[in-house]
């Protein structure tokens, strides 16, 4: 590509790619030097439908620059200077991020956060989330690509667990569970100790979630409202330990997940059984009120240490 700018004629070599994750820039940007070395003055630019931030860094970082068709770009050369960036992905592919965040995809996921510092075989990772080698081969290609995997590891390793939490923090949807609103008129640790009984005389899957879970994990945490897993609701079950469903105004939120792998990772921790850690943070993340305040409570106290 030529260009003028004051008079003098700048000429650009461009790398085209179809995907602008750091894997495919990195490829780009050594292709790009390859072309620069041979030609010299010649700028190198990566051009992809949308370039991320670290992918943007990692050209940076090779002296190369990039502009995508969702409005992001860095140029600096010849006297020029133009960068622009944190604009979103107008150009979203649906079964790329399918790779990484449909349920058994999640479920790989909160393997790897909850023991970041382990090595995987495939085989243990597959058997531990329970899904298919072919589920975990998709992950793991998903995560090369954004260089979320520590290449040294004789195994799966993340190497940005951090990038991992918050990118899924910004795909997860907690509404995709089926919500019930409830109304007990138990004070809320009576709620909670109440229904984790309850469950348990019943055979039902139960984990402490949001808010509650938060308290348990720090207790500076402050709610109004009680959530928790539960496998599944019975009305007259329930309304027999003073738990109704009602259209507004409750005081317990109960989620029936919209897939087992929620319950992954839960223990019990200061007198009640919780959801795992990240879990609790994506629940979190994104909940009115002070959800992200409490989300970000429980990663810089609970789940950085563990990584």
């Amino acid at each position: 590509m030529k260009l003028k700018y004051k008079g003098k004629l700048l000429v650009c070599a461009v790398e085209v790619k179809s995907l602008g994750q750091p894997k495919y820039a990195r490829e780009a940007a050594y292709q790009l030097k390859k072309c620069s070395d041979s030609h010299p003055g010649i700028y190198g630019l990566f051009m992809a439908p949308y370039i991320s931030v670290g992918a943007g860094e990692v050209l940076a970082e090779n002296n190369a620059g990039y502009m995508d068709f969702s409005g992001n770009c860095r140029l600096s050369f010849g006297g020029i200077y133009i960068e622009r960036k944190g604009n979103p992905n107008a150009f979203t592919v649906k079964r790329d991020l399918r790779k990484l965040y449909s349920p058994k995809a999640e479920r790989v996921l909160r393997v790897l956060l909850s023991a970041s510092k382990k090595t995987w075989k495939m085989a243990e990772l597959s058997g531990e989330a329970g899904v298919s080698l072919g589920q975990i081969a998709n992950v793991k290609n998903a995560l090369a690509e954004r260089e979320w995997l520590d290449t040294s590891a004789p195994g799966l390793r993340l190497s940005a667990p951090a990038a991992v939490l918050s990118q899924w923090a910004q795909n997860y949807y907690f509404r995709k569970n089926t919500l019930k609103e409830c109304y007990s008129v138990k004070s809320l640790a009576g709620t909670e100790a109440a229904l984790e009984e309850l469950c348990a005389k019943n055979g039902i899957r139960f984990a402490l979630a949001g808010f509650s879970a938060a308290a348990r994990f720090w207790p500076a945490v402050r709610y109004q409202r009680a959530m928790a897993y539960v496998g599944e609701f019975r009305a007259e079950l329930f309304a027999a330990a003073g738990i109704k469903e009602v259209e507004s105004g409750g005081n317990l939120l109960l989620m029936l997940p919209y897939d087992d792998g929620m319950f992954y990772g839960a223990g019990k921790l200061n007198g009640g059984t919780v959801a795992g850690a990240a879990q609790t943070y994506l629940d979190l993340a994104g909940y009115k009120g002070r959800g992200a305040e409490a989300a970000a409570e429980i990663l810089e106290n609970v789940i950085k240490l563990l990584w």
